[in-house]
């Protein structure tokens, strides 16, 4: 259950890229961190969508650039041609009001989603009921009487609450474990939820305090500047103040009454959309029918006429008014509507009306590290319904990416510090309006230059447009996703489809899929051209190239409506000086709005169609002549496995999950762990700078940074490093069609002709100061690096500090890393819709082509390992304040834990003296010594019986992550639900490592200062728990269930099929991992018993001597002295002795109280 406030929010679930308005990916260039997260959104009526979307003319301005392309009267009927909704979606509305949407998807099998949308959220609230919307949205789910009804069976489910909706979720199997078929349950839990649910007082009582725990944990500076973000982008309506959170004075406030009244006005079935997305093993008929069974019977809460209850839905959702900046020739036509209103007296409540020029609103904060310069213009949703509006959407992103290319590319060539573009153009059904977004991220200190060369390339690419070639890219680049798109129309899960109906239904979009999609964009293809592209610059690039020229703008330009900079109060200048940061809101408007002089015409740039040309690979194939030493084919997993003649080894996959796509992990032993633990030119932290430094730089043997991001952009391909304790991951999801060569030609180049720049490298560790700085700002992560600091022998696992970053040079990062290159062992794992003869081919001549070269030894360095700290040593406790405008708390438990490849072998090797074993027969002693699961027994499971199971090198890790689960469920039920003491409290164990016994558990809790230290308490005694409530049966088939779940859905894409092949076929990296474990690995967890669960649990430090915690307070004040348990009891004992030798009762009654008080807070036991 969660309030949803993030800014992030605007862009549907499906935010998949760079193709149509219908179906876009996450990691491209046009998804801004506005976008990366999916919100499901409610219906917006027509009146906060576009006036101009319609009637006669509505395609003159298209037409305007298209009089070359065709004849008129056939373009202007291609624009007006209705898109084609989707054929399979089945909607209705029951006699009681309840809409309904019916999708059939067959991703993943065997399970389904069912979304119950109420049309109500915080922008629905009274000036006295800010948070009630949230609060109703506990109250309701946690007090249905059938919520338990899915514990177990497979189902998961939640809710949450945003600006203008409530939406209860499930995710079930088709059939239970029990062959129970779950559609007719689960629509009738939702029912429940939302129609019947018990709102008791003291269910009522103990969600305020979930609730007022829940602000405190999402109260986090990105929260901060989320809501700076909307308050100023939404100055016009309730959505820049009426936050779901809500206020939390009100919410302490409030009688269960209120929770009663609100529910009774705002649930009702008019007011609510039921989406069921899945595989229903049932026709739609039949789907319909269980809708109307579970659902007819609605009726309003009682209560509701006292309550005043609409008893219909709002007509706008939300229910507000924008002031918009789009150009001229709408703003003018609003302007003469809102006259005409006012001239015949109508009071419309949802007219828009025009937005004077946005000025600057500067949020600035102690805890911000860089600068942030949000720069918005809001303008109506146009709803997408003709073929005409799928050519604009198309020619908007085209020239989205164009500009955000030529701006990186300039932030990257001109300078070493750290700048960031990010932008947008989206919709949003949460807030009923469409959003262009500029975002610049910087050092800020560089803040004017980076503003000014967003604004230079705005202006270049109004001025002059695209060029020839970079049209010719990006729309290649355009269809070849939507065909791959196309591709995957089946393979796409439940979930997102979901998602996309509900956001696409929200905004008055026709929904269409993907094929359909596909196939209108083809047939639009001949109409993006290069003077349609250029006549969408104006429109969408207006508001930031031309802002503060208001009389000279120009009549196709949008206006700019609202900025928010986002700043730190701090800053480090050129002699890395802690100074303050001297910005003013009149300084931005001036660098935005300044004469840069002559925008000159961009240059075209070259790019290769391969990287490697076919003579210079055939060269060196002839030079090294590369063999397979071996070649195998695993048929459980359908794994292949290869080992090259100069030593590398591939793993690969063939996969149709994701058609048209594949996704490559590149493996290279090593890591942080072969870095010296001192402080030097290629000591600590040389890793994991280097490997950014060389991702960072971007060329790649003799072509540039800006032609390699050209190329993979063609290919669909992403690519990124991350640097891990004991490897060095290269990763990269692309296109099958040509992106296999084009990857494989990259890790050639990267491997053997690797670039060193000095500029690149100061980027990077600027990126790591930042996080430093990051780090030491953020509760959670400053909390869980105090304990890192004091948990771990040396600093190899943690991020290198500010020292480790200015001893590091040039020539010492680049030796580690080219040692590890150049070492031999690396795995090489593809996955995905791949032919397996032309990944040999292909892996054979980049991958077996590269020739061992000569390399600096890497140093001899001491395995990564525990600190040993004395039972008694007050580090295993630390205390931190951090100085905040709010007030939040964060604690950690810290302690050791088995490796995940520990051998699990013992046995019950000795009969419990209570039992009389003459009563049994040999064969059943042999039995009570190695005893058998019987249930995955009768299922055939190869590891039924106990020493096969625990003979299994994934024993300790499968049991591990089981016991993290039950774990996990025993502090929701205790610290969160029962103590109301906490919103988040989880447990985790660092199952990453293949080679050190460095291995933690960690307990994570956030909470109010004032009851943190209980909170910590209360957990650190559920962990303790199990060694007298043992783990039970029920928990570990719901753990189990969980798991098996989880992966059984995670095996339908490819980078999980990456993960787990990855050191499979590294045999001095991890001898353990074979590439069976993969089969292995269901069949275990479903073997598992509480016995196994229990012998992990035992493994765990988790006694007075063994444990580490450490809590982090923030606030404007920094906290007394805390006194623990241990400090009290002494103290109190201390008094007593001296109360008796002087007769006085002074000191001991003081004493007395301050136990007293300090007991709900004591630390850890």
């Amino acid at each position: 259950m969660a309030s949803r406030v993030s800014a992030s929010a605007r862009a549907s679930a499906n935010a998949r890229g760079i193709v149509t308005p219908h179906r876009r990916r996450g990691r491209t260039a046009t998804t801004t961190k506005r976008a990366t997260r999916g919100r499901r959104c409610a219906r917006v009526a027509r009146a906060n969508a576009s006036s101009t979307n319609g009637g006669p003319g509505r395609w003159d301005r298209a037409m305007q650039t298209l009089s070359s392309v065709a004849d008129p009267a056939a373009t202007t009927a291609m624009l007006d041609e209705p898109l084609t909704p989707h054929e399979e979606i089945r909607r209705g509305t029951l006699a009681n009001g309840l809409k309904y949407v019916i999708l059939p998807n067959k991703v993943p099998e065997g399970r389904f989603e069912a979304h119950l949308e109420m049309h109500v959220g915080s922008v629905d609230e009274r000036e006295d009921e800010q948070g009630l919307a949230h609060l109703v949205e506990h109250v309701t789910f946690l007090g249905s009487r059938k919520r338990d009804q899915w514990l177990g069976s497979g189902t998961r489910g939640n809710a949450y609450t945003d600006f203008h909706h409530t939406v209860f979720h499930i995710h079930a199997p088709t059939t239970n474990k029990d062959g129970h078929y779950m559609p007719p349950n689960v629509l009738d839990i939702l029912y429940d939820v939302a129609f019947a649910p018990q709102l008791l007082d003291t269910r009522v009582a103990k969600e305020k305090k979930a609730v007022l725990a829940e602000a405190q944990m999402m109260n986090t500076i990105e929260y901060r500047v989320d809501c700076q973000l909307l308050e100023h982008l939404h100055w016009d309506n309730l959505l820049g103040t009426r936050f779901p959170i809500g206020k939390l004075d009100q919410v302490e406030a409030w009688p269960a009454q209120a929770v009663r009244d609100f529910h009774a006005r705002w649930y009702f079935p008019a007011n609510a959309t039921l989406y069921v997305v899945g595989d229903f093993d049932a026709s739609v008929d039949e789907v319909e029918g269980m809708i109307s069974a579970a659902f007819d019977e609605a009726a309003p809460a009682e209560g509701a006429e006292e309550a005043e209850s609409p008893l219909k839905r709002h007509a706008v959702r939300p229910p507000v008014k924008h002031a918009y900046g789009a150009p001229s020739y709408e703003l003018d036509e609003i302007q003469r509507s809102n006259d005409e209103a006012k001239a015949s007296g109508k009071d419309d409540p949802f007219l828009p009306f025009v937005a004077p020029e946005g000025k600057v609103s500067m949020f600035q904060h102690e805890h911000l590290s860089n600068a942030s310069f949000n720069i918005f213009s809001k303008l109506a949703i146009k709803p997408l319904e003709k073929m005409g509006d799928l050519h604009r959407t198309i020619l908007q992103r085209i020239v989205l990416l164009v500009l955000q290319s030529r701006i990186q590319a300039r932030y990257a060539e001109t300078n070493a510090d750290y700048k960031r573009i990010e932008l947008d153009h989206s919709d949003s059904a949460r807030e009923g309006c469409c959003v262009s977004t500029v975002t610049v991220t910087c050092e800020p200190r560089e803040y004017e230059f980076a503003l000014q060369v967003a604004v230079e390339e705005s202006r270049r690419l109004q001025k002059f447009g695209l060029t020839p070639s970079e049209l010719d890219r990006f729309k290649a680049a355009m269809l070849r996703d939507s065909e791959q798109l196309a591709q995957q129309a089946g393979c796409v899960p439940s979930l997102e489809n979901l998602d996309f109906v509900m956001e696409q239904d929200a905004c008055g979009h026709v929904v269409m899929d993907q094929v359909a999609g596909h196939e209108a964009l083809v047939r639009m293809s001949d109409y993006i051209t290069l003077e349609a592209c250029n006549g969408a610059c104006d429109e969408l690039l207006g508001f930031i190239g031309e802002y503060g020229v208001e009389n000279n703008r120009k009549p196709n330009s949008g206006k700019c409506t609202a900025i928010v900079a986002c700043v730190p109060a701090t800053m480090t200048n050129v002699d890395g000086e802690t100074v303050p940061f001297d910005i003013t809101p009149e300084r931005i408007e001036q660098v935005l709005a300044a004469d840069y002089g002559e925008i000159t015409e961009p240059e075209d740039i070259f790019v290769p169609e391969v990287l490697i040309a076919d003579d210079e690979i055939n060269a060196l194939i002839e030079q090294t002549a590369p063999t397979f030493t071996e070649a195998t084919y695993h048929e459980p997993t359908g794994v292949y496995q290869r080992t090259l003649s100069n030593g590398i080894r591939v793993n690969y996959k063939v996969l149709d999950a994701e058609p048209g796509s594949a996704f490559l992990r590149l493996v290279v032993p090593g890591g942080r762990s072969v870095e010296s633990p001192n402080i030097g030119p290629g000591g600590i932290g040389s890793s994991a700078v280097g490997l950014r430094t060389v991702q960072e730089a971007g060329d790649v043997g003799e072509w540039s940074r800006k032609q390699i991001e050209l190329l993979t952009m063609q290919h669909l391909l992403v690519y990124d490093v991350e640097p891990e304790v004991e490897y060095m991951f290269l990763d990269s999801a692309f296109a099958t069609d040509g992106g296999l060569r084009t990857i494989l030609e990259i890790m050639h180049l990267t491997l053997t002709k690797p670039t060193w720049d000095e500029q690149a490298l100061e980027r990077v560790k600027d990126i790591y100061r930042m996080f430093q700085i990051n780090t030491n700002k953020n509760i959670e992560l400053l909390t869980h690096d105090t304990i890192n600091a004091v948990i771990y022998e040396d600093r190899r696992i943690m991020d290198p500090n500010k020292e480790a970053l200015q001893a590091l040079t040039l020539d010492g990062v680049r030796d580690m890393i080219e040692a590890q290159f150049a070492s031999g062992a690396l795995e090489l794992n593809i996955v995905g819709d791949i032919i397996p003869e032309e990944v040999d081919e292909m892996v054979l001549a980049f991958m077996g082509s590269i020739q061992t070269k000569p390399a600096p030894p890497l140093p001899q360095v001491p395995p990564l390992k525990l600190k040993e700290v004395p039972k008694d040593d007050p580090v295993r406790a630390q205390r931190l304040w951090l100085k905040d405008s709010d007030e939040r708390a964060c604690a950690v438990a810290a302690g050791p834990g088995p490796s995940m490849w520990a051998p699990m072998t013992s046995l019950y090797s000795e009969i419990p003296s209570f039992v009389n074993q003459d009563a049994y027969t040999p064969e059943q002693i042999a039995a009570l010594r190695d005893p058998v699961n019987e249930v995955a027994a009768a299922k055939g499971n190869p590891f039924a019986q106990q020493s096969a199971r625990r003979a299994n090198s994934l024993a300790t890790y499968c049991a591990g992550m089981m016991l993290a689960e039950v774990i996990g469920g025993r502090l929701f039920t205790t610290v969160r639900d029962a103590l109301g003491l906490t919103y988040d409290c989880n447990f985790t164990m660092s199952f990453g490592l293949q080679n050190n016994d460095a291995t933690t558990y960690r307990l994570l809790v956030t909470s109010t200062p004032e009851k943190i230290d209980e909170a910590l308490n209360a957990g650190v005694r559920v962990l303790r728990g199990f060694q007298m409530q043992r783990v039970s049966q029920r928990e570990v088939d719901r753990a189990r269930l969980t798991l098996l779940s989880r992966h059984e859905m995670d095996l339908k894409t490819n980078n999980y099929w990456a993960d787990l092949m990855q050191c499979t076929n590294t045999p001095d990296l991890a001898p353990l991992k074979k590439i069976q474990c993969v089969a292995d690995l269901p069949l275990m967890y479903d073997a598992m018993t509480v016995d196994d669960l229990q012998e992990v649990y035992d493994r765990l430090g988790l006694s007075e001597g063994e444990i580490f915690t450490s809590v982090t307070i923030a606030g404007q004040t920094e906290p007394p002295p805390f006194l623990s348990k241990k400090d009290v009891d002494a103290a109190a004992l201390a008094a007593q002795t001296l109360t008796a030798a002087l007769g006085g009762i002074n000191i001991a009654e003081a004493i007395k109280r301050l136990k007293k008080e300090q007991s709900p807070s004591a630390s850890a036991e």
